[in-house]
């Protein structure tokens, strides 16, 4: 498995380089509803865009599970109660060693 991690991050860190060395060039950045423009090289800009488009992603998709884990927090609780329960049982029924 950590191979084809290396498999698979070394080609994608090498285009991401080539991309960064290949787009210098200063681009302006204007949002319509602020006043102001920023400046920065393009492929800054892409790259900030893939970021937050990530982690946007992945808070979508961990909200999206909290029903999921609050049911699974739910069920590991009844079976940790329900443990107890038979280990008081089974202590309650076996009897006690004589020696």
């Amino acid at each position: 498995m950590r191979y084809l991690s290396w498999i698979i991050t070394l080609p994608l860190t090498a285009l991401a380089i080539s991309f960064a060395v290949s787009n210098l060039t200063p681009v302006q950045l204007a949002l319509w509803p602020l006043v102001g423009t920023v400046e920065a090289p393009a492929f800054a800009l892409v790259l900030v865009t893939l970021v937050v488009g990530f982690f946007a992603g992945g808070l979508t998709v961990w909200m999206g599970q909290h029903t999921h884990r609050r049911n699974a927090r739910q069920h590991q609780a009844r079976a940790d109660r329900l443990q107890k329960e038979l280990d008081a049982a089974r202590t309650a029924i076996t009897p006690p060693s004589s020696t």
